[in-house]
């Protein structure tokens, strides 16, 4: 019954929407679009709502607007304006796409759950509302849950690109790449221009070590936007996995010519630097990355290894409790290499209490002990032998899925 009001409402606006009015809002959306692209975003806000009042159903003006208020951090009003242009639209992709942008930036307070909760019940028909409790939950990390949300909202909408985009970012997180890959490929069949579905296609083939697939995946991202960055992010893990450490470095620096702040490219390509025994500009790189965002908890943990790997032991603790209690208190890696370091200092009493950390965050994480035994000389004889390898591998997973 509310589709059916709205329908009619939708209706009677195109009726009143005269001609000359439309056509109005019109040149008023072409100005506010060319005001936008030279970064003047309070005369483009203007334009754009002169367009909205001129024409209240031209959806391209309230995600135009929607945009501005994205870039001006203004979030609640780019929510509101990117679901008016879906209410109008609601193929609208693109609004789609950044009206979960937006959810992400807002965050997810504990009242926003209740929100959410409470939305679906108003209108248990609309597969949006889903969606949106799905965000929330992904943002939480609370996959399975992001999951169910996804496929209840695919079940209203069997069509629609965006949902089945999100439902195989979730499979990706969850590791169930074959999965992911399918949806993707509906995505694709779907929208044939979604370069972020390409982009996570290629994501969940290279998981699977379809290497040539997902060469081909990254190929079809840059055709449809040849400035996506992180397609040449994921080139360069490949060229890094290859051991081709020039030929990596030279994809991402590809990456960041599109896009200077992509921290991504930055950080793998410290790992190529300490790999090389370029200790110095691996550090520089990981601390420029910190810099733009303090909680990018690779790049601190990799400046511990770093300094561990060259001596630097007091320097490698610093780091590692940066990591412990700054940025990720269950991140088991700092806590073993921090115990290395206080067993060789011969304070055994932290070194075992960093060691039992290490054991209970690791048997959370994977229902298993892990294979560590507290002795000293075998300790030091594991790190005379090897300090424990930067965590370029893990970092991979949580790189790829930013694209969304």
């Amino acid at each position: 019954m509310n589709l059916y009001k709205y329908t009619i409402f939708s209706i009677l606006l195109a009726i009143f929407c005269l001609p000359l009015g439309c056509e109005k809002g019109k040149r008023h959306l072409e100005l506010a679009n060319g005001l936008t692209k030279e970064n003047k975003l309070d005369e483009a806000l203007a334009e754009y709502t002169k367009a909205i009042e001129a024409n209240v159903n031209l959806a391209e003006a309230y995600y135009g607007r929607g945009n501005v208020y994205l870039e001006q951090e203004k979030l609640e009003g780019a929510a509101t304006d990117f679901r008016k242009a879906i209410d109008i639209n609601p193929k609208y992709i693109d609004a789609h796409k950044k009206l979960a942008e937006t959810f992400v930036k807002i965050g997810a307070p504990d009242d926003e759950f209740q929100k959410r909760f409470k939305a679906i019940e108003n209108d248990p028909d609309n597969p949006l509302t889903y969606v949106e409790l799905g965000v929330f939950y992904h943002k939480l990390e609370k996959d399975i849950d992001a999951i169910e949300q996804y496929k209840k909202a695919l079940e209203l909408d069997q069509n629609n690109p965006y949902i089945m985009f999100n439902l195989g970012v979730g499979y990706l997180d969850m590791g169930l790449y074959e999965d992911a890959e399918n949806i993707f490929k509906k995505a694709i069949e779907i929208d044939p221009n979604y370069d972020n579905a390409y982009y996570n296609l290629a994501v969940s083939l290279h998981k699977q070590g379809k290497v040539d697939e997902a060469v081909k995946e990254l190929n079809k991202t840059l055709e449809v936007n040849p400035k996506y960055s992180n397609a040449y992010v994921v080139f360069g893990l490949i060229k890094l996995k290859e051991k081709k450490f020039e030929e990596a470095i030279a994809q991402y620096n590809k990456a960041m010519e599109i896009d200077p702040d992509n921290l991504d490219a930055r950080y793998q390509r410290a790992i190529i630097f300490a790999l090389q025994k370029r200790y110095d500009d691996a550090l520089t790189e990981n601390m420029a990355v910190l810099e733009k965002n303090p909680k990018y908890v690779n790049a601190a943990y990799n400046i511990g290894v770093i300094y561990h790997r060259t001596d630097r032991l007091d320097k490698a603790i610093e780091w590692y409790d940066k990591v412990t209690k700054k940025i990720d208190p269950l991140y088991e890696d700092a806590y073993y290499n921090r115990a290395q370091i206080y067993s060789l200092k011969g304070d055994h009493s932290r070194a075992y209490s960093d060691f039992i950390s290490y054991s209970y965050i690791t048997k959370w994480r994977t229902g298993k002990d892990p294979a560590v035994v507290y002795k000293q000389d075998e300790i030091k004889e594991m790190f005379l032998q090897s300090v424990p390898v930067l965590k370029g591998q893990e970092k991979d997973r949580e790189m790829e899925l930013k694209s969304n």
